[in-house]
């Protein structure tokens, strides 16, 4: 494996410094812009480095079947709309049509969706080139920081190979490492802080190789296992251009902003503004990418198509919850206008939040029920089982989610999920169980239902539904990074946690909350929505030396002035202000 790995790897990495020098000898260089995260003008046409190594891989590696030419084939056309676009900067619609034509080309010639995918080539045909355009455009637009577009493309061709190895057709893996050394050893210099970008040279010619190689990819295992499966691996290693791309066209499309249009909109532009640093929400991102590959790859080798479908519901939903959590970062600017209303549509969209609540449910439902019976059986589920299975679930959706409406689990907030919420829905998942039991019992079917398996649902059950319930409320405390003045809480009472959740919260505070102080011997070490009990108001000068403390908050009902004068002395000794916390409600004056 490693004669297709090292040549386009050493190759891209020997050939791309090259091109850094002659790119600021003649000022090919690009200025910080508004779409682009860097400080200082940056060398550009990568692309060709990519280009040339792989193809010199390529070329000299072969003798390769005909797909392989016409991917390759179909890769130097985009590798040339690129440069012409990067040097003489094509319209947007220019520029998609040529694509079109290429991809067009590129399907004519085989680079298509088979018939063991397929049957009917009047939709393998237009899926194939939805396919083509829209992953080669989605690597492109993810050419958007240091590192991503490159590094999405090295993880994503490391798991096709893996994927193509596993299978046995090394032919596809061959091709998949070549790519894979090629994005690595370009990457190499694109990692932040980047030495010099690939342009859309460099991102075109990778985003149609790695669509073509996925749709090779999908033909060729389709051929000898389930054509779903055949499917996880190529879908599961784009998963990060596919999220992406989802989501910047979503929220483009609901502000009235072109989708064509750039802009600091991407999951990783995002992540920035939620306080990561470049490098870090990169690596985020590329883990995400990771992730997907490596899951697909495990599903596709060793699980029941069945087994998959349960896995990828639960996988693919906290996905689409991350995007919801990043969806509501404010990227544009407010006064840019919203869709467009129209009185059936608005009161869709007032409901939009419920909609997809139920239909969450109704998926986690489904993979609950379905999951107890393949734990029980240890996923081989013989013909009877399968047809009860396929008889109940109907019943089991429509008795849940009645319940679920009953106990108002679609009245509530999300992103504020509380106990409370976690008590309804303990009875109500209890609730659904019951009722259904005596469905069984009505229709005589109790006996001959296992006893484990309804056992297993309700476990099951409510753990998906309190976790997925969970998910907004996790990432607003624990993906975001935010940054600001690190700042103490005296008092690791209520009122303390109450001041905690509103310094995190309220974006006009420009705090960060390092620790708590409190004259409790006892919630010292203790961890308060993960922030710690450092010691007490004692050590307030020591703590404030130690981390850099800019501000500290007194949060205890019963303090006056004079019972921490060491407190307001030391403050005022390291030339850091201090606030009393006030009550919210104020009740004093009136008659309780």
């Amino acid at each position: 494996m490693l004669e297709y790995f090292l040549p386009s790897l050493v190759l891209v990495a020997l050939i791309t410094p090259a091109i850094i020098k002659l790119a600021r000898k003649k000022g090919w260089v690009v200025a910080p812009r508004e779409d682009r995260w860097h400080k200082s003008p940056t060398a550009i046409y990568g692309g060709v480095g990519i280009y040339l190594g792989f193809s010199l891989a390529f070329i000299f590696s072969g003798p390769h079947d005909f797909s392989k030419w016409a991917l390759w084939l179909g890769g130097t056309a985009m590798f040339g709309i690129g440069l012409w676009d990067d040097i003489y900067e094509l319209k947007p619609q220019v520029k998609f049509l040529y694509q079109l034509l290429v991809v067009a080309a590129a399907v004519n010639l085989g680079i298509k969706l088979d018939q063991e995918v397929i049957p009917w080539s009047w939709i393998s045909v237009p899926l194939s080139v939805l396919w083509l355009v829209g992953i080669t455009n989605a690597v492109n637009i993810l050419d958007n920081m240091d590192g991503l577009s490159s590094g999405t493309v090295f993880v994503a061709s490391a798991a096709m190979a893996a994927g193509a190895y596993i299978f046995g057709f090394s032919h596809i893996g061959h091709i998949a490492l070549m790519l894979c050394g090629a994005s690595l050893g370009f990457l190499i210099y694109n990692f932040n802080p980047a030495k010099i970008f690939m342009g859309d040279c460099g991102s075109l010619f990778l985003g149609f190789m790695l669509s073509g190689l996925a749709v090779l990819s999908t033909n060729t295992t389709a051929e000898a296992s389930h054509v779903l499966m055949s499917l996880l691996v190529p879908v599961g290693a784009l998963v990060l251009p596919i999220f992406d791309t989802a989501l910047v066209s979503y929220q483009r499309a609901s502000h009235g902003r072109s989708i064509a249009r750039g802009g600091r909109d991407h999951s990783s532009h995002r992540l920035v503004f939620l306080g990561f640093s470049e490098r870090k929400a990169v690596l985020l991102l590329l883990s995400i990418s990771a992730c997907g590959g490596l899951v697909s790859l495990l599903l596709a080798r060793y699980s029941e198509p069945l087994v998959a479908a349960v896995m990828i519901i639960l996988l693919v939903l906290p996905l689409v919850f991350f995007g919801i959590y990043l969806g509501d970062v404010k990227v544009y600017d407010s006064r840019e206008r919203q869709w467009i209303k129209s009185p059936i549509l608005h009161g869709v969209i007032m409901h939009k939040k419920q909609i997809l609540q139920i239909l969450t449910d109704l998926l986690l439902i489904s993979a609950a029920y379905t999951g107890a019976w393949l734990l029980r059986f240890e996923t081989h589920l013989a013909d009877e089982n399968t047809l009860l299975l396929t008889q109940l679930l109907p019943w089991i959706l429509i008795i849940k989610m009645a319940v679920f409406w009953l106990f108002g689990l679609y009245k509530g907030e999300w992103r504020y999920v509380s106990i409370h919420d976690m008590v309804q829905i303990f009875k109500a998942c209890v609730s659904g169980s019951l009722f259904f039991m005596l469905l069984l019992l009505l229709k005589g079917d109790f006996a001959a239902h296992s006893k484990a398996v309804l056992v297993m649902d309700l476990a099951l059950c409510l753990l998906l539904i309190a976790g997925v319930r969970s998910l907004i409320r996790v990432f607003r405390e624990k993906v975001s990074h935010r940054r600001g003045a690190p700042v103490l809480i005296l008092g690791a009472g209520d009122r303390g946690e109450l001041v905690l959740r509103e310094l995190r919260n309220n974006p006009q505070y420009p705090f960060v909350p390092v620790g708590f102080l409190d004259d409790d011997p006892a919630k010292k070490g203790v961890l308060i929505h993960g922030i710690p009990v450092l010691g007490n108001h004692k050590d307030i000068g020591h703590m404030i030396s130690k981390h850099h403390i800019k501000r500290v908050f007194i949060s205890i009902p019963s303090s006056q002035r004079s019972d921490f004068s060491e407190v307001f002395r030391e403050c005022e000794r390291a030339g850091i202000k201090y606030s009393m916390a006030q009550p919210i409600i104020n009740l004093s004056g009136e008659d309780l």
